[in-house]
Protein backbone atom coordinates (compact mmCIF):
# COMPACT_ATOMS: atom_id res chain seq x y z
CA UNK A 1 0.00 0.00 0.00
CA UNK A 2 2.77 2.40 1.02
CA UNK A 3 4.79 1.37 -2.03
CA UNK A 4 1.86 2.15 -4.33
CA UNK A 5 1.41 5.54 -2.65
CA UNK A 6 5.10 6.40 -3.16
CA UNK A 7 4.90 5.41 -6.83
CA UNK A 8 1.87 7.66 -7.25
CA UNK A 9 3.65 10.56 -5.56
CA UNK A 10 6.69 10.03 -7.76
CA UNK A 11 4.49 10.09 -10.86
CA UNK A 12 2.91 13.37 -9.74
CA UNK A 13 6.37 14.88 -9.15
CA UNK A 14 7.59 13.81 -12.60
CA UNK A 15 4.42 15.18 -14.24
CA UNK A 16 4.79 18.50 -12.39
CA UNK A 17 8.41 18.74 -13.46
CA UNK A 18 7.44 18.15 -17.08
CA UNK A 19 4.85 20.94 -16.87
CA UNK A 20 7.42 23.29 -15.37
CA UNK A 21 9.83 22.48 -18.18
CA UNK A 22 7.14 23.12 -20.76
CA UNK A 23 6.26 26.50 -19.30
CA UNK A 24 9.66 28.06 -19.99
CA UNK A 25 9.24 31.22 -22.06
CA UNK A 26 10.14 31.02 -25.74
CA UNK A 27 12.70 33.11 -27.58
CA UNK A 28 11.94 35.70 -30.28
CA UNK A 29 12.28 34.41 -33.84
CA UNK A 30 11.67 36.18 -37.15
CA UNK A 31 8.39 35.48 -38.94
CA UNK A 32 6.61 36.97 -41.95
CA UNK A 33 4.83 40.18 -40.99
CA UNK A 34 2.41 39.82 -43.93
CA UNK A 35 1.77 37.36 -46.76
CA UNK A 36 4.94 37.20 -48.87
CA UNK A 37 4.81 35.76 -52.39
CA UNK A 38 7.62 33.65 -53.82
CA UNK A 39 10.38 35.87 -55.22
CA UNK A 40 9.93 38.58 -52.60
CA UNK A 41 13.18 40.32 -51.71
CA UNK A 42 12.87 40.70 -47.97
CA UNK A 43 12.82 44.21 -46.52
CA UNK A 44 12.51 45.46 -42.93
CA UNK A 45 8.72 45.85 -43.19
CA UNK A 46 8.31 42.22 -44.21
CA UNK A 47 9.49 40.84 -40.87
CA UNK A 48 8.36 40.78 -37.29
CA UNK A 49 9.30 38.66 -34.29
CA UNK A 50 7.28 36.09 -32.40
CA UNK A 51 8.20 34.23 -29.22
CA UNK A 52 8.18 30.47 -29.56
CA UNK A 53 10.02 27.37 -28.44
CA UNK A 54 11.78 25.56 -31.28
CA UNK A 55 13.42 22.19 -31.40
CA UNK A 56 17.18 22.32 -31.78
CA UNK A 57 16.95 21.13 -35.39
CA UNK A 58 14.44 23.86 -36.32
CA UNK A 59 16.34 26.55 -34.41
CA UNK A 60 19.43 25.97 -36.54
CA UNK A 61 17.38 26.91 -39.62
CA UNK A 62 15.57 29.92 -38.13
CA UNK A 63 16.69 33.55 -37.73
CA UNK A 64 16.68 36.16 -34.97
CA UNK A 65 18.47 39.14 -36.56
CA UNK A 66 16.72 41.19 -39.27
CA UNK A 67 20.06 42.13 -40.84
CA UNK A 68 20.72 38.49 -41.73
CA UNK A 69 17.55 38.33 -43.86
CA UNK A 70 17.30 41.81 -45.36
CA UNK A 71 17.91 41.61 -49.10
CA UNK A 72 17.43 37.83 -49.31
CA UNK A 73 14.86 36.42 -51.75
CA UNK A 74 12.17 33.83 -51.02
CA UNK A 75 11.84 30.67 -53.09
CA UNK A 76 8.38 29.92 -51.66
CA UNK A 77 5.38 32.00 -50.69
CA UNK A 78 4.72 32.50 -46.97
CA UNK A 79 1.55 33.36 -45.04
CA UNK A 80 1.67 36.03 -42.35
CA UNK A 81 3.19 34.67 -39.14
CA UNK A 82 5.16 31.89 -40.85
CA UNK A 83 8.57 31.18 -39.31
CA UNK A 84 11.38 32.13 -41.71
CA UNK A 85 13.74 29.19 -42.27
CA UNK A 86 16.87 28.85 -44.37
CA UNK A 87 15.44 26.38 -46.95
CA UNK A 88 12.79 29.01 -47.82
CA UNK A 89 15.47 31.39 -49.14
CA UNK A 90 17.38 31.57 -52.39
CA UNK A 91 20.92 30.43 -51.53
CA UNK A 92 23.13 33.44 -50.87
CA UNK A 93 25.64 32.16 -53.42
CA UNK A 94 23.02 32.52 -56.17
CA UNK A 95 21.90 36.08 -55.50
CA UNK A 96 23.86 39.32 -55.80
CA UNK A 97 24.68 41.32 -52.69
CA UNK A 98 22.56 44.46 -52.60
CA UNK A 99 22.96 47.58 -50.49
CA UNK A 100 19.61 48.67 -48.98
CA UNK A 101 18.91 52.40 -48.95
CA UNK A 102 15.77 54.20 -47.73
CA UNK A 103 14.66 57.29 -49.60
CA UNK A 104 11.70 59.70 -49.69
CA UNK A 105 9.66 59.03 -52.84
CA UNK A 106 6.71 60.58 -54.67
CA UNK A 107 3.86 58.42 -53.28
CA UNK A 108 1.98 58.48 -56.57
CA UNK A 109 4.84 56.59 -58.19
CA UNK A 110 4.51 53.78 -55.65
CA UNK A 111 1.03 52.76 -56.81
CA UNK A 112 0.95 49.21 -58.19
CA UNK A 113 4.58 48.53 -57.28
CA UNK A 114 5.28 45.32 -55.39
CA UNK A 115 8.22 44.60 -53.06
CA UNK A 116 10.70 42.35 -54.81
CA UNK A 117 10.24 43.75 -58.32
CA UNK A 118 12.93 45.70 -60.23
CA UNK A 119 12.44 49.44 -60.46
CA UNK A 120 14.07 52.39 -62.19
CA UNK A 121 14.81 55.46 -60.07
CA UNK A 122 14.00 58.87 -61.57
CA UNK A 123 14.71 62.36 -60.23
CA UNK A 124 12.58 65.40 -61.08
CA UNK A 125 13.96 68.92 -60.68
CA UNK A 126 12.41 72.35 -61.22
CA UNK A 127 8.79 73.31 -61.90
CA UNK A 128 6.66 74.26 -64.87
CA UNK A 129 8.49 74.67 -68.17
CA UNK A 130 11.79 74.34 -66.31
CA UNK A 131 11.05 70.79 -65.12
CA UNK A 132 13.63 68.16 -65.97
CA UNK A 133 13.55 64.40 -65.35
CA UNK A 134 16.66 62.23 -65.24
CA UNK A 135 17.21 58.51 -64.83
CA UNK A 136 19.31 57.95 -61.71
CA UNK A 137 19.45 54.14 -61.41
CA UNK A 138 18.16 51.33 -63.63
CA UNK A 139 17.15 47.93 -62.29
CA UNK A 140 17.22 48.58 -58.55
CA UNK A 141 15.28 46.10 -56.38
CA UNK A 142 12.30 47.38 -54.41
CA UNK A 143 12.51 46.04 -50.85
CA UNK A 144 9.71 47.84 -49.03
CA UNK A 145 7.32 50.79 -49.31
CA UNK A 146 5.42 52.90 -46.78
CA UNK A 147 2.85 55.37 -48.08
CA UNK A 148 0.61 56.15 -45.10
CA UNK A 149 0.04 55.66 -41.40
CA UNK A 150 2.28 56.19 -38.41
CA UNK A 151 5.33 54.78 -40.22
CA UNK A 152 5.34 57.66 -42.72
CA UNK A 153 8.51 59.53 -41.76
CA UNK A 154 9.43 61.28 -45.01
CA UNK A 155 8.93 65.08 -45.00
CA UNK A 156 6.53 66.91 -47.30
CA UNK A 157 3.96 64.13 -47.47
CA UNK A 158 6.27 61.87 -49.47
CA UNK A 159 6.28 58.10 -49.26
CA UNK A 160 9.18 56.07 -47.99
CA UNK A 161 10.81 53.31 -50.02
CA UNK A 162 13.72 50.97 -49.36
CA UNK A 163 15.52 49.85 -52.49
CA UNK A 164 18.54 47.65 -53.07
CA UNK A 165 21.40 48.80 -55.30
CA UNK A 166 24.63 47.07 -56.19
CA UNK A 167 27.39 49.62 -55.65
CA UNK A 168 28.39 52.50 -53.42
CA UNK A 169 28.31 54.79 -56.46
CA UNK A 170 24.63 53.94 -56.91
CA UNK A 171 23.97 54.68 -53.24
CA UNK A 172 25.60 58.10 -53.70
CA UNK A 173 23.54 58.79 -56.82
CA UNK A 174 20.25 58.00 -55.05
CA UNK A 175 21.14 60.10 -52.00
CA UNK A 176 22.15 63.04 -54.18
CA UNK A 177 18.93 62.78 -56.19
CA UNK A 178 16.83 62.76 -53.02
CA UNK A 179 18.47 66.00 -51.84
CA UNK A 180 18.28 67.87 -55.14
CA UNK A 181 14.83 66.91 -56.42
CA UNK A 182 11.87 64.57 -56.08
CA UNK A 183 12.54 60.87 -56.48
CA UNK A 184 10.06 58.63 -58.31
CA UNK A 185 10.07 54.89 -58.93
CA UNK A 186 8.78 53.13 -62.04
CA UNK A 187 8.53 49.44 -62.80
CA UNK A 188 11.65 48.40 -64.71
CA UNK A 189 11.87 46.32 -67.88
CA UNK A 190 14.67 43.93 -68.69
CA UNK A 191 15.58 46.08 -71.69
CA UNK A 192 16.32 48.99 -69.32
CA UNK A 193 19.45 47.20 -68.12
CA UNK A 194 20.96 47.88 -64.70
CA UNK A 195 23.27 50.49 -63.25
CA UNK A 196 23.47 54.27 -62.90
CA UNK A 197 22.23 56.77 -65.47
CA UNK A 198 20.08 56.38 -68.59
CA UNK A 199 20.31 53.22 -70.65
CA UNK A 200 20.87 52.80 -74.36
CA UNK A 201 18.87 55.28 -76.41
CA UNK A 202 15.64 53.79 -77.66
CA UNK A 203 15.42 51.09 -74.99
Amino acid sequence: MVGGFLVAVAAVVVFAASLAGGSKPGQPWLVAARPLPAGTVIGPGDLTSASMRLSSSTATLAFRQIATLEGRALVVGLPAGELIQAPMLVPASLEPALRPISVAVDPVSLANLTPGEPVDVLATQGTGSGTSVAVVIRGATLFNVVTSGTELTAPGGLGQATIGVATLAEVEAVVQASHTGTVSLVSAKQSDGVGPGPGTAGS
